[in-house]
């Protein structure tokens, strides 16, 4: 899972902060955050006179490369405590940062800060350990002069942090990269004990060798533990890819052509840097080893590309060149997502966009300009707008489809709202205000704020974070050290709110393990439910003693809460109490036991015709089972470290053009296990195949959609169809724009009819579209929802469907703002 890993790092990097990663502050206003923290010793102790550096990470999230630099240090007093303070405004952060923390005789400790909010961290320096091994030729030869780096360093999680700790890249090699000797061999020192890492290998000549495949990341660990000497690198002779880029069509080549090769559509190939092609079009790629590559273009977020590529497969062998590997580019089809607020129209600079070519398994990213629009050159074909974003809006689940033609510009307009606000005072029971009350929306959105001296606070959150369908959210407030608490239901349009605290509950236990021995340092997480959700009530997870023993207070009285237990090195525990039990606001677990997990699972995944399928996403879970997870290889073989005996399930999915997904049951320490995946969507439910396009067929008999609307009233009208959801926000944003619409339509000859695309309850139905004053027809799929919107073609919600006057089908997937234009193509609008 390491490679999935890295990728969703970089994205996420670019999506959270844009460009700049300015977190959403204005332009002029400087926005500070800090954080604080300690580094202390294996035993807690605070550790004086160690360096602690400060380091801004530069992403090109084009090519997966990293870069550090120094951006301040300090050296840590008695108290070992450090403080670092940044200005959100400052251009040249990138969101990112990693705080190194180093003393002599000490490994090397670290924590990640990303740059949108105050953190405070403890960094471990503890005992450090060796991590070497020897670089060999095919013949186990020893080659010297190597220059061997650590590409991916990782630690497990931590106490309080559920976050694994990670240095990737050239931050990694910064501070671990050495030369083999005239033996061969390699050491690297002060390593962290508990730290797993992956290689790099390079020389001149040589095949670059990258450890860093889909099959490293398994359970949490990367394929090389601290204290390895043994490690044996095979590095063969370089393979060659000699070609051309040329226009095509006219064959004239191209000159600056910036190309990168991978080991396939969503696996870079870690080492590798991208070259350029020369005024004769030539490029080379050296360094390479045997196997499937692929030549692609570069992607261009922040700027119009001159080219797009088709990606080119090229088979290699070992110390040989693959010549007159041709690559053609050309001008392609054009996109333009213009992003702007909804309540001002103004566009958004900065904001990044998400499209998903499906036809190619890839994503696409934009980046909006000063006047709010992204643009693409785009291989012409099928893409779904996915979303767009920038911090401090909200996320919207709205997708759209769009077809880019050569030659051509397509245009789409997607809208961003603010994210709420809510402010409001906080008191006690005896209606005092409250002090240093942390309060938090759930199901995990938006930041803990903390009440002031007066009462007063101020929350911001994402109603869209957690998927259109959560429409219960509660704010949760809690004062700990006074057992206090409250939990109020909130939805998008709460803006002012004053709470009162009542008693809090309680929750006590031991968590042991199978011998009865407490477990110190466990976490136990204290989760909220409501509606189909269940979330974490604070930020941070309680500890448990020395002895096993926790203590977890302030539980909101009147919700449903129950606990996870978990624990490095054991499963975990999910325990959901009868509320019957609380006495006198406490509730006590008892002895909670949680098993070893020594054991391992492995096997492999094959298709239906029973052959390997490499690069399959492989889970297990379980009843009292840890989360782990792993990626088959070559062969379709995968293994899962850290299994409790007993049943398990591992499921298996593969991603592409065609999903594929299956699963088994077998016990903990199981080997040989077969998993035999086959089509399916990614979700639970089975899709065949891809909607058809009703583009120039006739509209469907609408028998199935409880229409209550006359045929003879729909004659000679153009029908503007709209599939939704009431459940889901920008189906609701949809119907209700049509509705603000829907007389300038009815002139126009436009008949509106809307089509709740899921079983609902109907007064419920009927009690919003009364609400909102919808003035059309709207009805609900009565049969098979999924076979209903199979059949009419419906890919996404909300799905606009517009048809003639003789009700053929024109135009469909497209967005509310071209609806006047699409209706003007038709070309018989009154």
């Amino acid at each position: 899972m390491c490679v999935a890993f890295v990728i969703v790092f970089v994205n996420n990097l670019h999506s959270a902060h844009g460009r700049a990663g300015t977190g959403g502050v204005s332009s002029g206003e400087a926005k500070q955050i800090t954080c604080t923290g300690k580094v202390v010793d294996e035993q807690g102790r605070p550790v004086a006179k160690a360096k602690v550096g400060l380091y801004t990470l530069s992403v090109d999230y084009s090519v997966f490369s990293y870069e550090v630099e120094l951006d301040r240090e300090v050296t840590t007093q008695a108290d070992g405590a450090f403080r670092f303070e940044k200005n959100l405004d400052e251009s040249y952060l990138t969101g990112q940062t990693v705080i190194f923390a180093h003393k002599e005789g000490s490994a090397l400790g670290w924590a990640n800060w990303h740059l949108a909010k105050d953190k405070d961290v403890q960094i471990k320096l503890s005992p450090a350990k060796t991590l070497a091994g020897t670089v060999v030729d095919g013949s186990d030869k020893p080659i010297a002069d190597a220059q061997v780096s650590v590409s991916f360093l990782m630690t497990p999680q931590i106490p309080g942090d559920d976050n694994p700790r990670y240095l990737v890249g050239q931050v990694a090699q910064k501070w671990f990269t050495t030369h083999t000797g005239a033996d061969g061999k390699f050491v690297f020192d002060r390593i962290p004990a508990d730290a797993t890492a992956e290689l790099l290998v390079e020389k001149a000549g040589r095949a670059t060798i990258s450890t860093l495949e889909p099959t490293g990341y398994q359970g949490g660990k990367l394929r090389f533990a601290a204290g390895q000497t043994d490690i044996n690198l095979v590095m063969p002779p370089e393979a060659t890819i000699k070609g051309i880029v040329v226009e095509k069509g006219t064959g004239k080549p191209a000159a600056g052509v910036k190309l990168m090769v991978m080991r396939g559509r969503n696996q870079p190939s870690f080492g590798m840097k991208p070259v350029v092609s020369q005024e004769n079009g030539s490029f080379v790629f050296r360094a390479l080893t045997a196997g499937k590559h692929l030549v692609q273009f570069v992607p261009v977020r922040e700027e119009l590309a001159d080219w797009v590529v088709e990606p080119v497969e090229v088979t290699t062998e070992t110390g040989k060149t693959t010549s007159d590997v041709k690559v053609e580019v050309s001008k392609g089809g054009i996109l333009e997502v213009l992003v702007t607020e909804a309540e001002s129209k103004k566009p958004i600079e900065d904001a990044s966009v998400s499209v998903r070519d499906e036809q190619n398994d890839k994503w696409v990213g934009g980046q909006t300009g000063k006047d709010g629009i992204a643009r693409m050159r785009l291989i012409p074909g099928e893409y779904q707008i996915r979303g767009a974003y920038k911090q401090g809006y909200a996320r919207s689940q709205r997708q759209e489809v769009v077809t880019v033609e050569y030659g051509k510009t397509a245009r789409m307009e997607w809208q961003l709202t603010g994210q709420p606000k809510i402010t409001g005072t906080v008191c006690d029971p005896e209606d005092r205000a409250a002090e240093g009350v942390t309060l938090r929306v759930l199901p995990g959105g938006g930041e803990e704020s903390t009440s002031d001296a007066t009462g007063s606070w101020e929350v911001s959150w994402d109603p869209g974070l957690w998927g259109p369908e959560e429409t219960v959210h509660y704010l949760v407030a809690r004062h700990k050290e006074r057992n206090l608490a409250s939990a109020v239901l909130i939805d998008e349009d709460t803006r002012t709110l004053d709470i009162k605290l009542e008693p809090g509950v309680t929750f006590t236990g031991r968590v042991v393990d199978p011998n009865g021995k407490g477990l110190a340092g466990a976490r136990i997480l204290v989760y909220m439910s409501a509606g189909n959700w269940g979330s974490s009530i604070s930020r941070d997870p309680e500890q448990t003693s020395a002895d096993g023993d926790f203590e977890a207070k302030g539980i909101p009285a009147d919700q449903k809460c129950y606990i996870y237990a978990r624990a490095d090195g054991y499963g975990q525990k999910s325990i959901r109490p009868d509320v019957s039990d609380i006495v006198d606001n406490r509730l006590d677990f008892g002895r909670i036991t949680l098993a070893l997990a020594n054991l391992s699972v492995s096997g492999s995944v094959v298709d239906v015709d029973d052959e390997p399928v490499s690069n399959a996403e492989v889970y297990c879970y379980g009843e009292d089972q840890p989360h782990r997870n792993a990626r088959t290889d070559s062969e379709g073989k995968f293994t899962l470290d850290g299994i409790c005996a007993g049943p398990v399930r591992i499921s298996a999915n593969v991603s592409g053009k065609t999903r594929l997904h299956g699963y088994v049951e077998t016990e903990g320490g199981a080997t040989d296990v077969k998993v035999v995946v086959s089509e399916s969507s990614s979700g639970t439910r089975y899709v065949p195949k891809r909607p058809p396009s009703l583009v120039g067929k006739t509209l469907p008999e609408m028998k199935d959609l409880n229409i209550d609307l006359p045929v003879e009233t729909l004659e000679n009208k153009i029908i503007l169809v709209c599939f939704w959801d009431m459940q889901q926000r920008p189906s609701r944003h949809c119907v209700t724009q049509l509705a603000k619409q829907a007389e300038q339509l009815k002139q126009a000859g436009v008949t509106i009819i809307a089509v709740q695309a899921s079983k609902v309850d109907g007064s419920a139905l009927d009690e919003w579209l009364k609400k909102y004053d919808i003035p059309f027809p709207a009805g609900m799929v009565q049969g098979d929802a999924n076979k209903t919107r199979f059949a009419w073609g419906v890919r996404s919600l909300p799905w606009l469907i517009l048809t003639d006057r003789s009700h053929t089908v024109r135009a469909e997937g497209f967005g509310l703002s071209d609806v006047s234009s699409k209706i003007r193509e038709i070309g018989d609008a009154k």
